[in-house]
């Protein structure tokens, strides 16, 4: 072989072995959500982190608590409950979604607490929660309605913007923020007058 097609060869091997390096970092790269990352009822939109503390705050989560987030997205209420030694649990549609969810809740270390199940919303048993953590749009609480009805009295549900149609909130408190439509989280105690 001429010393012009063995260095040909190998530049070939090079860049082969390069672009296959390429391959597997990026098959290696976390997956990062996406705002506006279309779910099956709902688009994921994230609370911002000091509201989820506000809302967790107004529900007066403690360890004793089971919370439960519908349509959880990157799992950040879930987490947040589990940091203050709640077990919860997100129940979200997109698989990718979990998988974020489960990374960044092992990395803060509260992945004994929090767990994440792909799901229909609609579908959940929400039965045990003690705290129901949500940011879902006015039609979908709508239809939820009935399961809150039949949630045990005392039970809290705390939601991010929108309220319960025909229920008085318990407790309304804000944060400040540049966006009015995402400072705003609502308290309701099961039953609730409605």
């Amino acid at each position: 072989m001429s010393p012009e097609a063995l260095h040909t060869l190998l530049a070939l091997c090079v860049v082969s072995a390069g672009a296959s390096v390429a391959r597997a970092q990026i098959r290696e790269k976390p997956l990062d959500p996406i705002e506006g990352e279309a779910g099956k009822d709902v688009i994921w939109v994230p609370t911002p982190a000091a509201l989820v503390e506000k809302m967790l705050d107004m529900a007066r989560v403690t360890p004793q608590d089971y919370v439960i987030d519908l349509g959880s997205g990157d799992g950040r209420n879930i987490i947040a409950a589990a940091k203050r030694g709640a077990r919860a649990v997100g129940v979200e549609y997109n698989a990718k979604l979990i998988e974020v969810s489960q990374r960044i809740a092992a990395r803060e270390g509260v992945d004994d607490r929090a767990t994440f199940l792909q799901g229909d919303l609609f579908e959940a048993d929400i039965s045990q929660a003690t705290v129901l953590t949500l940011f879902l749009l006015p039609e979908t609480l709508r239809r939820l309605t009935p399961k809150f009805l039949a949630l045990k009295p005392g039970t809290r549900i705390v939601t991010n913007r929108f309220g319960i149609d025909g229920w008085d909130a318990d407790e309304i408190g804000r944060i400040g923020g540049d966006s009015a439509s995402c400072c705003t989280a609502l308290l309701y105690i099961v039953p609730s007058a409605v």
